[in-house]
């Protein structure tokens, strides 16, 4: 039947060639012939059976000749030719040889073709020339170095206890058994004890003598300075001070690694000549960073070891910015004096442990300590001992911060792990301390502090998730919340938990980090309760959980977790 087919196939003078991308396409007419030319063939072929059954083939010899379209596909081979200089009449016979068939572009000039075509392309579009420039990374070089720490070899492994000759418990059989002796991975850092010099307690600069030298004696100037008794922060409006932070901006040289772990605190000394900011570590490191000592090693970041475990707090005195006070896990408050340049024990918790949280300013020389077994140690920095004058339980859960009232020193806040916010009278702490008013929040609450210069309201940061603002105009049992905002606390365990603090010198707004992306810090007012601006940029790529203020300039200053700060201004 194959041969009966491929005599039957008739091409056409009208067969058309059809180039494509992959294959060639070739058009064909079949023409479908009557029955009797097919007997007259079969009969003319020995090889084939001449008894057919003629009355199957019966009624097809009046059938008209039938044209239809066949395209056959050839993946392998070219039939004829495209090109425009020899145009193809028809496509050849059955029996006649193909035409040459059109030699296959190299890769080299396949490729060579179509940079041409798209040159061409882009040149019609009017551009010459493309240039891709690679986004610009930021240094994060600066600050502390990393010190690279050579792997030590693997020892070999000993020999089992048999061929040591040795029993199960690993002695030898003719000797006597040793005493048992426990046994410690990982050796507790001992908490530093008594005073320490800043040119002693600085584990970075050691080479450097100069350098400490010279950055002591910047400490003592700015120390010497007399804080501003009114900022002009404190004259601007809302719209004209948010007019004015649309300009702040992070660049490089504001970036610098000022500890060598996780920042738990951050706070900004109030001079106006210079730049100085201090964060608090993980294990118990104070970093100070002279920003704008941009040519000096290091960038101008001095690191101090006077603790051994995070400093959640850093505050510098409020008539006395030569002193910086800090409260650390390890249980103990320090002050540190740039005059004398000398870290003191303040306060020190008998029972090794408990921690320090907080601590805030009763007057120019009392302090009040919030400790992690709920109580309140009021210290009077004046004494040699480093014991507290009253100690109070408060809370029966740890207390994270505690706040004064600016205007009215007797009442203080705190915030407890226990998801409660009180209200203290300190004229009325007895045996059994008993609270103005408790706010529960549901959850821990990380922070509640005062507005800075009339105490109208307070803020809280709790893990429920919301930042609430309290009135406070009357301090009883009528406080009421004035608003709260629904906002993500859910730092997870390698981020330091968000506390949203005032800005220093305003009580019309407040700053707090962010989990969003991109990275930025939050603005928010204390009258809407809506979020009026964010401090964010290609520079900053991680999350700030502690934000700091400077009182009298625009400028504001992130910590990470990695100990890195960030300074807009």
């Amino acid at each position: 039947m194959s041969r009966i087919t491929r005599r039957s196939i008739r091409l056409s003078e009208n067969a058309e060639y059809m180039p494509s991308k992959n294959y060639k396409v070739l058009k064909i007419e079949v023409n479908k012939i009557n029955a009797e030319d097919v007997l007259k063939e079969v009969d003319n072929e020995p090889n084939i059976n001449k008894e057919m059954d003629e009355k199957t083939m019966k009624g097809k010899d009046d059938k008209e000749t039938e044209n239809k379209e066949i395209e056959v596909v050839n993946n392998t081979r070219d039939i004829g030719s495209t090109s425009e200089d020899d145009p193809m009449e028809g496509p050849v016979g059955y029996n006649q040889q193909f035409k040459e068939e059109p030699r296959f572009l190299s890769l080299e000039e396949q490729r060579s073709r179509n940079v041409q075509e798209n040159a061409a392309f882009l040149c019609s579009l009017g551009i010459e020339k493309v240039v891709i420039q690679p986004t610009k990374k930021a240094n994060l070089g600066r600050g502390l170095k990393r010190k690279s720490i050579k792997p030590e070899p693997i020892e070999r492994r000993p020999q089992s206890l048999r061929l040591q000759n040795k029993d199960p418990e690993g002695v030898d059989v003719d000797k006597p058994a040793p005493s048992y002796v426990p046994f410690s991975t990982i050796e507790d850092k001992e908490r530093p004890q008594g005073s320490i010099a800043f040119d002693k307690g600085i584990i970075n600069h050691e080479d450097d003598k100069k350098g400490i030298n010279s950055f002591h004696k910047t400490l003592q100037h700015i120390g010497k300075q007399a804080p501003s008794k009114k900022t002009k922060q404190e004259s601007l409006s809302t719209s004209k001070y948010l007019s004015d932070i649309k300009s702040m901006k992070l660049t490089e040289a504001g970036i610098a690694k000022v500890t060598k772990s996780r920042a738990f605190s951050v706070a900004v000394h109030p001079s106006e000549d210079v730049l100085l900011a201090a964060c608090g570590g993980k294990w118990g490191g104070i970093g100070l960073w002279q920003v704008d000592a941009v040519n000096s090693p290091e960038h101008g970041v001095y690191l101090y070891e006077p603790h051994s475990r995070p400093v959640n707090c850093l505050k510098f005195a409020p008539k006395d910015a030569g002193k910086l006070y800090s409260a650390s896990y390890d249980g103990s408050v320090r002050l540190g004096t740039f005059e004398k340049g000398v870290f003191d024990d303040v306060y020190v918790i008998p029972n090794e442990e408990e921690r320090c949280t907080f601590l805030d300013f009763l007057s120019d020389q009392e302090l009040i300590v919030s400790q992690s077994d709920g109580k309140v140690a009021i210290v009077d920095t004046r004494t040699p001992s480093t014991n507290a004058e009253q100690v109070y339980q408060l809370h029966g859960r740890r207390i994270k911060s505690v706040s004064v009232h600016p205007l009215q020193k007797q009442y203080f806040l705190t915030a407890s792990q226990d998801s409660n916010v009180c209200l203290w009278d300190m004229r009325k702490l007895d045996k059994k301390p008993t609270n103005i008013v408790t706010l529960s929040h549901g959850k821990s609450v990380d922070s509640a502090y005062f507005s800075p210069i009339t105490g109208k309201y307070f803020l809280t940061t709790s893990i429920d998730d919301h930042l609430r603002v309290f009135n406070s105009e009357t301090l009883d049992q009528n406080i009421r919340t004035k608003f709260k905002i629904k906002h993500n606390n859910h730092t997870g365990r390698w981020l330091t938990n968000f506390r949203a603090t005032w800005h220093p010198a305003r009580e019309d707004v407040f700053i707090v980090g962010s989990m969003a992306r991109p990275r930025q810090i939050e603005l928010f007012s204390s009258e809407t309760s809506h979020m009026v601006h964010t401090f964010n940029g290609d520079l900053l790529a991680s999350v700030c959980s502690c934000n700091s203020f400077h009182p009298t300039k625009n400028i504001l200053i992130g910590a990470n977790s990695s100990g890195r700060l960030h300074v807009f201004k």
